[in-house]
C-alpha cells in the first residue's frame, strides 16, 4: 500500500479514538462540574480558561511545527489529552480542573467535529493531511476525516448512559493514548527551508500573509458566535428543559450522526456552489435556526433545532479547511491552520466565559448574540473570498477516487 494511504489511516484511527474520547467528554464535563458543586459561573470559567489557553497552544505548536518538524509537535499535542483526563481521575480540586481544562481544551467552540476536545492537534494534522493528500482530493479527504471523526464522537456521545465518571475518564485515558501510539509511525516530509531567490520568497510570505489575515477575520467571528452557545448546550438542556444525562446524550449522539452523514454530500456541493458561497448558504440557515432556539420552550422542538442548526454549521467546515490549505503554501500550512484555531478560540475565550453570566440573566440572550455575529462572519466570507477564483464553482462536477 501506498505510504500516503498508510499514514492517512494512522492519522484517522488516531482522530476517530481521539473523538469517541471527546464525543462523551463534551456531554458530561459540564455535568460532571455541576455534580461535584461548581456553580454555572465557575463553569463559565473553566470553559474560559480552556478557551483562552488551547489556542495560544495551538499557535505555538502550529508555528513550532512548520520550523521544527510537524512529527514531534503532533505527538507533543497529543500527549495533552490523556494528562488533562488524568487529573480528572485523581483530583477535584478548582486549580487543577483549571489545568486540565486548559490542556485537555474541555468546553472550547466546535463540540464533536474535527475531534472537538484537545483541538490543538488539530491544525498539525489538517497541514499533515495536506502534505499526504492531492489538491484535487483534499476536500474529499477532509470531509471523511470530519464525516469518520463526527460519527465516532456521535458514538462517544452514547457512551455517557455510563452514569460512572471515574469509568468513563478511564476509558477516556485509554483512547486518548491509543489516539498517541498509532500516530508515532506516522512519516512526515523534512521541513521546507527558504529558497535562495529572496524576491520570490518575500512574494510567497506577502501572500501567505494575505490570506492568513483574511481567515483570521473571520476565524474571531466564528469563535465568538460558537464560543456564546457550544460549550453549554448540555447543561443548557438539563437546567432549562430538565433532560437527564442519557437524554443529552442521545441528543448529542443524532446531531453527531447527522452532521456527519451530510458531510457525504459536502464535495458534490462544494463543486457545485463553490467554496464561499457554500460556506455563506449553510452558515447562513445555521444561523437562523440558533436565533430561534431559546423562544421554542418545547424540549422536543429545541431537540431537533440543536440537530439542524449543528449540522448546516459544520456541513461546510471540510471545504473550508482545503480553501485554506490552497491558498496557502506548503511551507506556511500549519501555521496558517494554527493561527485560524487560535483566532477562532481566543475570542471565544470571553465569550465563553461572559456566557455563563448571560445564561443568568436570560437564555435568549447568548443565542441572539451570537446570531448577530454570525452575520457578521458571513460579511466577512462575502468580501474576502467571493472574487477568488479558486473559492467559485467548478464548470462541472465531478467526483474523484480515493485511489486516483
Amino acid at each position: 500500500m501506498d505510504r500516503n494511504k498508510i499514514d492517512i489511516i494512522l492519522l484517522l484511527i488516531s482522530r476517530i479514538t481521539r473523538s469517541i474520547t471527546a464525543g462523551f467528554l463534551a456531554v458530561v464535563i459540564g455535568l460532571y462540574f455541576l455534580q461535584i458543586g461548581l456553580s454555572l459561573l465557575q463553569i463559565g470559567v473553566l470553559f474560559g480558561v480552556s478557551a483562552f489557553a488551547s489556542p495560544l497552544i495551538a499557535f505555538i505548536f502550529s508555528i513550532f511545527a512548520d520550523i521544527q518538524g510537524r512529527k514531534i509537535a503532533l505527538l507533543i499535542t497529543l500527549s495533552f489529552l490523556p494528562i488533562s483526563i488524568l487529573i480528572l481521575l485523581l483530583t477535584n480540586n478548582f486549580y487543577f480542573l483549571a489545568l486540565a481544562s486548559a490542556l485537555g481544551g474541555f468546553g472550547i467552540a466546535g463540540g464533536l467535529v474535527g475531534g472537538g476536545i484537545g483541538a490543538t492537534v488539530a491544525p498539525i494534522q489538517t497541514a499533515i493531511l495536506a502534505e499526504k493528500a492531492s489538491q484535487e482530493n483534499r476536500t474529499k479527504i477532509y470531509s471523511i476525516f470530519t464525516l469518520a471523526s463526527t460519527y465516532a464522537g456521535a458514538g462517544g456521545a452514547l457512551l455517557s448512559y455510563i452514569k460512572n465518571y471515574d469509568e468513563l475518564f478511564v476509558l477516556g485515558l485509554v483512547l486518548s493514548l491509543i489516539s498517541f501510539i498509532v500516530s508515532v509511525p506516522i512519516r512526515v516530509s523534512p521541513i521546507i527551508r527558504r529558497e535562495k531567490d529572496e524576491e520570490k520568497n518575500k512574494e510567497e510570505k506577502n501572500k501567505d500573509l494575505n490570506v492568513i489575515k483574511k481567515f483570521t477575520y473571520t476565524g474571531i467571528f466564528n469563535g465568538i458566535a460558537q464560543g456564546l452557545i457550544t460549550p453549554f448546550i448540555p447543561v443548557i438542556f438539563e437546567k432549562f428543559y430538565s433532560l437527564t444525562q442519557p437524554e443529552i446524550g442521545l441528543i448529542v449522539f443524532f446531531g453527531g450522526i447527522v452532521s456527519a452523514t451530510v458531510m457525504f454530500l459536502t464535495p458534490y456541493f462544494t463543486e457545485l456552489l463553490g467554496f464561499v458561497k457554500f460556506i455563506i448558504i449553510t452558515r447562513g440557515i445555521s444561523s437562523v435556526l440558533v436565533l430561534i432556539f431559546p423562544f421554542l420552550h418545547i424540549s422536543l422542538l429545541a431537540e431537533i433545532d440543536y440537530v439542524l442548526f449543528t449540522t448546516f454549521r459544520v456541513f461546510a467546515l471540510p471545504s473550508q479547511q482545503a480553501l485554506m490549505m490552497n491558498l496557502v503554501s506548503e511551507r506556511r500550512r500549519a501555521t496558517a491552520s494554527g493561527i485560524n484555531q487560535t483566532a477562532r478560540l481566543l475570542p471565544s475565550a470571553v465569550s465563553t466565559t461572559l456566557s455563563g453570566f448571560l445564561l443568568t440573566l436570560a437564555l435568549s440572550i447568548p443565542f441572539i448574540s451570537s446570531f448577530i455575529v454570525n452575520i457578521v462572519n458571513l460579511f466577512l466570507y462575502y468580501k474576502f473570498f467571493w472574487d477568488i477564483p479558486e473559492a467559485q464553482a467548478k464548470k462541472k462536477v465531478k467526483y474523484v477516487s480515493m485511489n486516483d
